[in-house]
């Protein structure tokens, strides 16, 4: 594996972000300067999904650039056995590569409950954990070192309601205003470490994760961000239809009304903006360093987030609807690249782009073993197209569910049968066009494309198979 280590690389991941709560992207009164930076530097893509929603199925997809059939994994309880960990994972590759690497903050790439014997299975050199997750071997994480702080916060949310998960129930979208400041969140001490990290590595090519659990739910602003956003100017979805196809889907969530939602979104919007301060950190670490223009930045969700866009008690990821799938995704790239800058891409991206991307700008081969496109092209102002994007679901008793995403069109193979929305027009997919007359070209179409990017992962699968064939090999090589 040759290299070219042209720039450092650094990640910037939020959880449960909405594709379009970005200051940048004129959500209502939100500030998210550093957001905002990158997208005025680099490109914001504008129709990127995830591959598979939610948490930990999303971060393989993410992390190793496989869709999760070729992982295995689909929901937040599926692991791989360490002994089946590929090789080729973004902190192996870039490890291997000669690059510093860490990954600080959420990663989730294991159940939190899984009996797995921890080590550095994904290669990350580094590991600065928001606490100590399953699977991981830390260097270093929240709960050892600031234990009190975490048991204040535990304390408010038991007395509050808040379920374990923190996304379970009613409560936990309303949550509630924290008496801690935000230095005192396992966030801001995930960016302090990545910030460390690029500090005691600025004169090494390096690759650092900063992943982050805001503003995923419970939506529990700390004390300097509480009332940040008055619940009365903050944008609400247009409200929905009756007779929606999964209008029963979210009832462990009842007991909000519109006027409850708006607090809902002020405060989920304060999560944001205090995720976007914690990554500050990150940027002011290269900024000092001198190494902000020259590094690739990106920043992006692991999956959306309905925010009661399909009903006041409509909160999830656990579906295959836009608001859900859609991720918000910028690409800031090095300024040697002499890429467009401050403009907007609605190309059909993917999370499983993302490994391809970083290894294309970094100058490592081995993109063609992976089924995404790297996006550099994109970055000049090109776009290579796919037909569609995809993204998976596994619901309750195992059943498999796939979005067929274009431009216009998207048909959802899902457990209310298949629904087809013309989402240009109908961005919230509120009519259902299956039964329409012209419907079934449409969705025939659409499955054939489905058929393309199958054909297009199993060929990446072939491509990785036939290296083996250049390898030089003698029956008289005694090794």
């Amino acid at each position: 594996m040759s290299t070219r280590q042209l720039t450092n690389v650094v990640i910037l991941v939020n959880d449960q972000h909405a594709h379009d709560a970005l200051g940048c992207a004129g959500y209502g009164p939100l500030k998210t300067p550093v957001v905002d930076r990158l997208a005025a530097d680099g490109v914001r893509f504008t129709q990127s999904t995830c591959a598979c929603t939610p948490c930990l199925p999303s971060r393989h997809n993410l992390f190793h650039g496989l869709y999760s059939l070729q992982t295995g994994i689909y929901t937040n309880s599926h692991r791989m056995l360490p002994e089946d960990i590929p090789e080729f994972t973004m902190g192996k590759i870039f490890s291997m590569a000669g690059y510093e690497t860490a990954s600080c903050g959420k990663m989730h790439w294991f159940p939190y409950h899984a009996p797995v014997e921890r080590d550095r299975y994904f290669g990350f050199g580094y590991r600065a954990g928001h606490f100590y997750e399953t699977g991981e071997k830390m260097d270093t994480h929240f709960t050892a070192a600031h234990r009190n702080w975490r048991e204040a916060l535990t304390a408010e949310h038991k007395a509050h309601g808040i379920s374990k998960g923190g996304d379970s129930c009613a409560a936990d979208y309303v949550g509630f205003d924290s008496a801690l400041p935000l230095s005192k969140y396992s966030d801001w001490f995930s960016a302090e470490r990545a910030a460390e990290f690029i500090d005691k590595n600025a004169h090494k090519p390096f690759l650092a994760v900063c992943s982050l659990n805001y503003p995923h739910a419970p939506h529990v602003p700390a004390a300097d961000y509480a009332g940040m956003y008055d619940p009365e100017t903050v944008p609400l979805p247009p409200e929905e239809p009756e007779g929606l196809t999964d209008a029963e889907d979210y009832h462990k969530f009842d007991g909000l009304d519109r006027d409850g939602l708006k607090m809902v979104i002020a405060r989920y919007m304060a999560g944001i903006s205090q995720a976007d301060a914690c990554h500050a950190q990150v940027l002011d670490a290269l900024d000092r360093n001198g190494l902000y223009d020259e590094s690739l930045i990106i920043f992006l969700s692991d999956h959306g987030e309905l925010l009661g866009s399909r009903g006041t008690s409509a909160f999830s990821k656990y579906n295959l609807y836009d608001q859900s799938i859609r991720v918000p995704l910028i690409i800031k790239p090095p300024k040697s690249m002499n890429a467009q800058a401050g403009i907007t891409c609605d190309s059909l991206v993917s999370l499983v782009d993302i490994l391809p991307t970083v290894m294309s700008v970094a100058g490592i081969e081995g993109c063609h073993r992976l089924p995404g496109i790297a996006l550099a092209p994109h970055l000049r102002g090109e776009k290579p197209e796919r037909d569609v994007a995809l993204t998976e679901y596994v619901a309750k008793g195992n059943k498999l569910f796939t979005a067929i995403r274009g431009r216009k069109w998207k048909l959802i193979l899902g457990q209310h049968g298949e629904e087809l929305y013309h989402i240009a027009n109908d961005p919230y997919e509120f009519e259902n066009l299956v039964s329409e007359p012209g419907s079934a070209d449409i969705i025939a179409t659409l499955k054939s494309h489905l058929l393309s990017e199958y054909q297009r992962i199993f060929r990446s699968n072939a491509e990785d198979a036939r290296s083996f064939e250049h390898q030089e090999w003698s029956v008289m090589m005694d090794r």
